[in-house]
């Protein structure tokens, strides 16, 4: 993370258009230049503009526009990148440290916390007279700066925590916080949020940070400090009960519901593709924004639907989108599903659009030809279509999500599934057509909850950090995975068998987490290489 010694001076800024309900009101903007911090933060729209620019840190390109939501996040035992013969590739865990990739979402996600320090040590000399609205805006710039450390802590292991504003990183260099303290700080971080972030205006804007989310995300942090490696355990577990309860209990978020009419579990994703907000359910809790097509000047740098996504082989600006698909479906992601779970064909699309927009089933024997199915460029309401660029949004945190997080803390807490843990996996399980589950023992229930997570969450950005804190991440690539690709013809031949096959005779055990990259430590001379990498 290394800052020029003009940084803070040429930050730039993105303004915030509107402050209300209006969909992508952080990213339909004009960039701004500024001078200095103390000729900057005078008025509420400065501050506005400020934290709208936090906010970007989301919608990068290295971040969730592509690299880390799918190159760093989708190296799981439920998908596979669909091309063979990688090298220094992340996507297929044969990257080393060097790798540009890894730096890149490294750089931006240091950056937006720097932009976040910047921020929080100006806005009490503001000139913002209404003290709601200046701790709506510490409180939301302080909780990015605390998720982005978390999106380093789970993925890097143990980092530098940068608490204060930097302007050279070789002025400043300092060493990385033991894992367990950094999560800890990270909880007290957004613990602290919960009251500063707004409760009420937000609550159907899915862009914004507010009370549910801080509490949503909260409840994953403490699941991953309370499993492996820092094995923090019963009372972790309790806090993300209490912090996931917190969110139930709020009754703002409930599951769309299929009964009737089972496309409606397409619903959250078609949202998602044309930028509208569900304002019935809300089951969509935090996501990424995202707008434009890049052909009228207007655009982000999302490249979700285009990277990730169904099998769409037109590359015209007037058709249906196209999608380079390069993940795919596993085997073990296939099994997961039993007949009659209407979550199949969303996750693994049961077809393709070739180069004329002509929908083409995929065969039976076709099983890892499916592509990622929750980000469709056909449900796109925008024309003309860029190739590469779209406005398909990213979920961060969904009602599901949450759930499930209160299910697992639950089982684990007492030892065995309770009455609350099974309704909340339950309304899980019916809206997706399935049976519900009773009977079942500690870990009986954790081995159903583990599966459960990957069928409803897959392709989201969770399911390697899932594998990870519950100690099994090796094992279900290597393992797994592994058995099934050597053995199972379902694989076919070609790339679809050779790429799997690669992926996992690559997997070693330090693929738990990236490599510092080489890059910082030549800058920050107190940083070490993480103990898996050295």
């Amino acid at each position: 993370m290394k800052f020029g010694k003009n940084y803070i001076n040429n930050f730039l800024f993105v303004s915030m258009m509107a402050v209300g309900m209006s969909s992508c009101n952080f990213l339909d903007t004009e960039p701004y230049d500024f001078v200095a911090p103390e000729t900057f933060f005078n008025t509420e729209e400065e501050c506005e503009m400020t934290l709208a620019g936090i906010y970007w840190t989301l919608a990068s390109e290295s971040v969730y526009g592509e690299n880390y939501s799918c190159k760093l996040s989708n190296t799981d035992d439920l998908s596979f990148y669909t091309r063979a013969n990688q090298t220094d590739n992340v996507a297929t865990n044969s990257h080393g440290t060097g790798n540009a990739e890894i730096w890149n979402v490294w750089e931006e996600l240091y950056s937006g916390i720097n932009n976040a320090n910047i921020l929080l040590e100006n806005i009490d000399n503001s000139g913002i007279s209404d003290e709601k609205t200046k701790n709506r805006i510490k409180g939301e710039a302080k909780f990015l700066r605390a998720y982005y450390h978390f999106l380093l802590i789970q993925g890097w292991y143990e980092v530098p925590l940068r608490k204060a504003s930097v302007d050279d990183i070789m002025d400043s260099p300092i060493e990385s916080t033991p894992y367990p303290d950094a999560l800890d700080w990270v909880i007290q971080e957004m613990d602290d949020c919960i009251e500063l972030v707004d409760d009420e205006d937000y609550d159907l804007s899915p862009s914004h940070v507010k009370k549910t989310v801080v509490q949503g995300i909260l409840a994953r942090v403490c699941l991953f400090r309370a499993g492996w490696p820092s094995n923090g355990g019963k009372p972790y577990y309790e806090k993300a009960r209490d912090y996931a309860l917190a969110v139930k209990t709020s009754d703002k978020h409930h599951l769309i519901q299929t009964e009737g009419n089972p496309d409606n579990i397409y619903l959250l994703w078609k949202n998602l593709a044309q930028d509208k907000y569900d304002t019935e359910y809300n089951e969509s809790m935090w996501e990424v924004e995202y707008i434009g097509n890049k052909l009228d000047g207007r655009w982000t740098e999302g490249k979700i639907g285009a990277s990730i996504g169904n099998l769409q082989q037109n590359s015209s600006q007037n058709g249906l989108g196209y999608c380079y698909a390069f993940y795919s479906g596993s085997l073990v992601l296939w099994d997961l599903f039993d007949d009659g779970d209407l979550r199949r064909d969303l996750c693994m699309a049961p077809y393709k659009y070739d180069k004329t927009d002509q929908k083409v089933a995929w065969k039976d024997k076709q099983i890892v030809n499916r592509t990622c199915g929750k980000f469709r460029r056909e449900w796109e309401n925008i024309s003309p279509k860029h190739k590469n660029n779209t406005q398909i949004n990213y979920p961060l945190l969904r009602y599901a999500d949450v759930l499930l997080m209160l299910a697992e803390a639950e089982n684990e807490v007492n030892e065995g599934p309770t009455a609350l843990a099974y309704e909340c996996i339950n309304a899980v399980r019916t809206r997706a057509g399935i049976t519900e589950l009773s009977g079942l023992d500690y870990d009986g229930f954790k081995k159903e909850l583990q599966d459960e997570r990957g069928r409803e969450l897959c392709f989201e950005s969770l399911r390697k950090f899932d594998l990870v804190r519950w100690g099994i991440y090796y094992d279900r690539i290597k393992n797994v995975m592994g058995n099934l690709v050597e053995n199972d013809s379902r694989w076919g031949t070609g790339t679809y068998q050779l790429a799997p096959s690669q992926y996992v005779k690559n997997t070693e055990e330090k693929h738990v987490f990236f490599p510092i990259p080489l890059k910082e430590l030549s800058v920050n001379k107190l940083l070490e290489q993480n103990v898996y990498w050295k």
